[in-house]
């Protein structure tokens, strides 16, 4: 740029549209329709800290898609819940998961590379199957330490009540539902969401460790939605603890494969021993 002739150019620290170049430096002289007086700074900028600045859209986002999905219980309630206890749970889903979607199309296509591969790790190799069963065990371990304290205070503390989840299973076609649900749908857009954009940016800021830490209790907190009693307050605190396994193992492969296997085969653990239960007549607490 040192032999470029004096005049406008367009401004290189991208304030205004152009910038006046006098010859051997830029000037504070700055245009946008007329002149304007801009003082340059070339004092050197702070390292980018690794990750998207995206937490401030993950909470607002997270907060319009529980409360769409709040909204379409309270409508179909309020109808006479046509369609009964599958169309809730699907179609309250669809406006969380869409939020939580959403989020992440804005912050890669508005502050990444619009590629979901490079800005939140969305890869896997056929290894990630071998390593998500080894996840969803240590979830199950991670799950247990979390709620460790809760059962040596508590002795008698009882599961939550199975006829919540018989709602759903009282059919094939519940099962299949629900399946798709918590082991399909769950595990992408939870994981894209708190794992690839969430955690990325939290780890890029506070560490491994914190971000890892931070990340699910913020998922733990996220399964708060349908508050039933204490009782939930401890179910979020066994997901946030199964959460640190997920982030761990996501932290270590830098891949979400990893961890969508993983939780998917968490869930699915559940709901396998949901049907055991079931088959046996087993009643839980």
């Amino acid at each position: 740029m040192d032999a470029a002739p004096v005049g406008w150019y367009p401004d290189p620290y991208a304030r205004f549209p152009y910038r006046w170049w006098d010859g051997s430096a830029w000037s504070p002289y700055a245009r946008a329709g007329e002149v304007q007086w801009d003082p340059i700074d070339d004092a050197p900028k702070a390292e980018r800290q690794p990750g998207l600045p995206a937490v401030g859209v993950a909470l607002i986002s997270f907060a319009i898609g529980a409360g769409a999905s709040y909204l379409v219980l309270e409508l179909l309630r309020s109808n006479g819940d046509p369609g009964g206890p599958l169309a809730e749970l699907v179609l309250s889903e669809i406006p969380l998961w869409a939020a939580l979607v959403g989020a992440c199309f804005y912050v890669s296509f508005r502050r990444g590379t619009r590629s979901f591969v490079s800005d939140f790790g969305l890869r896997w190799r056929p290894l990630d199957i071998g390593l998500g069963l080894a996840g969803s065990i240590a979830g199950r371990s991670t799950e247990s330490v979390a709620i460790l304290p809760v059962v040596i205070f508590h002795p008698h503390f009882r599961a939550p009540d199975e006829r919540v989840f018989h709602r759903f299973t009282i059919s094939p076609t519940g099962w299949l539902v629900l399946a798709l649900v918590v082991c399909v749908g769950a595990p992408i857009v939870e994981e894209l969401f708190f794992r690839g954009m969430l955690q990325t940016r939290l780890v890029g800021r506070y560490g491994a460790v914190a971000g890892v830490a931070i990340t699910s209790v913020l998922f733990g907190a996220a399964h708060l939605i349908g508050w039933s009693g204490p009782v939930t307050l401890v179910y979020g605190l066994a997901i946030a603890g199964g959460g640190v396994a997920l982030g761990t193992i996501r932290q270590i492969t830098g891949r979400l494969g990893t961890s969508m296997v993983a939780h998917s085969l968490f869930n699915a653990q559940a709901l396998l021993a949901l049907a055991l239960v079931n088959s046996h007549g087993i009643k839980i607490g």
